[in-house]
């Protein structure tokens, strides 16, 4: 089913309803074992985020996991239910944070359509989104956004221009590396975080999406970025992150190491991630902003 550009307008149009959402200190603990934190059991700094008794610490990244509501959303993202899903691609990915994430709350989630953009015929489209998250009392606490690549969708007639332009990476060498060593199963275990997409675990099943074997999640990898910039610059501070932006540029294989280049600029760490065993890119122009 092809989308045109009544459906498009119909999407931007809509006006969500927010829905009451919920996550616990499970939530955030496991997404913080599952992007590597607590592999040395006795490093104080990493047991804050992955053991209560010694800390309270969320990973800021972690909102991708906890903005869930407790129901379909209806209203908002309606638009992606006419779209090609076996050809879509995960392109870029954004967050904003209000105040640092409690281990567990109560919360009202919404979700909308911002954008939608006309690559052509044979090109594809691009869809952007918005899912903003306030505790109960409605206190901002994240706004997520998001940019999906769907190849199969272009030619529908509408425009091209306004997409996110990506932060540009500084020409000078790298003031920080740091190594990321990946787990042969993380994809299973990111897995319980929520994404039970077969992609990332079902051989068969990623074999028939084109991959040898199946590749980890994108938002894993964005986790494991943002835990090697709290451990190289920010001693740990999440509290100092304000802002994460990344662009999403070849699939991670889980067990691979992710090479983390950043640089610090003033109140802003730019940063990319490349893969040691086969030298490529996996993200681009990475966006860190610091309160």
């Amino acid at each position: 089913m092809a989308i045109t550009q009544a459906d498009v307008d119909a999407a931007l149009a809509e006006t969500p309803e927010p829905q009451p959402g919920s996550y616990g200190d499970r939530d955030s603990l496991l997404y913080a074992v599952a992007i590597g934190m607590g592999r040395d059991p006795l490093d104080a700094r990493e047991l804050e985020y992955v053991c209560e008794t010694v800390g309270d610490r969320v990973v800021p990244t972690a909102a991708t996991v906890l903005a869930r509501a407790n129901r379909p959303a209806g209203a908002g993202l309606s638009l992606l239910g006419k779209m090609n899903f076996a050809l879509m691609l995960h392109g870029e990915q954004r967050l904003v944070v209000h105040q640092p994430l409690p281990p567990a709350a109560e919360t009202l989630v919404s979700s909308r359509t911002t954008g939608v953009f006309d690559k052509g015929e044979g090109k594809g489209a691009l869809v952007t989104s918005e899912t903003a998250v306030t505790l109960a009392d409605g206190a901002p606490l994240f706004t997520l956004g998001s940019t999906l690549f769907f190849r199969g969708d272009g030619g529908f007639g509408g425009r091209a221009d306004g997409a996110p332009v990506p932060h540009p990476l500084p020409e000078r060498a790298p003031d920080a590396v740091c190594e990321m060593p990946g787990r042969e199963d993380q994809a299973m275990v990111y897995a319980l975080c929520g994404d039970r997409n077969p992609l990332h675990r079902d051989p068969e099943f990623a074999k028939k999406a084109g991959f040898d074997r199946p590749i980890l999640h994108g938002l894993c990898s964005y986790g494991i970025a943002c835990h090697a910039v709290l451990k190289t610059l920010l001693d740990y501070d999440q509290t100092r992150i304000t802002g994460f932006d990344v662009r999403f540029s070849s699939p991670v294989y889980p067990g691979e190491t992710q090479v983390v280049e950043m640089w610090q600029d003033d109140d802003v760490i730019s940063f990319r991630v490349r893969i040691k065993e086969r030298d490529v890119v996996s993200i681009n122009n990475g966006r860190c902003t610091l309160a």
